[in-house]
């Protein structure tokens, strides 16, 4: 029951964040994309978008630590467990806009919390 309880708080709060970023990406459309570099500075990256626009790039590195149990069985059916030291991890986030010939913002996509 724990575990059914702990697993819905987790997915609420996934949901949450990821509502949250779609509001704030969704915010942008239709605005010139020099009030975005305005309020979010240069982009990391620039590509042309093939229809005479362009594409732009933020991205940013996330990281933290973690203490980490290896759960195994060994033998009959005993279980133990294993300290590691703790390990960084990360993941890089990136939030992308879609830029017409006009400099209108038109499209946008995102990975990562």
């Amino acid at each position: 029951m724990k575990k059914i309880i702990v697993i819905s708080f987790i997915i609420f709060f996934i949901s949450g964040c990821a509502a949250r970023i779609n509001e704030v990406m969704n915010s942008w459309m239709y605005h010139h994309y020099s009030d975005l570099i305005a309020s979010w500075r240069p982009p990391q990256e620039v590509f042309d978008d093939g229809y005479g626009g362009r594409i732009l790039i933020y991205s940013t590195y996330i990281s933290g630590n973690a203490t980490i149990y290896d759960n195994y069985i060994w033998g009959s059916a005993r279980s133990y467990s294993t300290y590691i030291n703790p390990q960084t991890y990360g993941y890089t986030a990136y939030r992308m806009f879609w830029i017409n010939k006009e400099g209108f913002i038109y499209r946008w996509a995102w990975k990562g919390f």
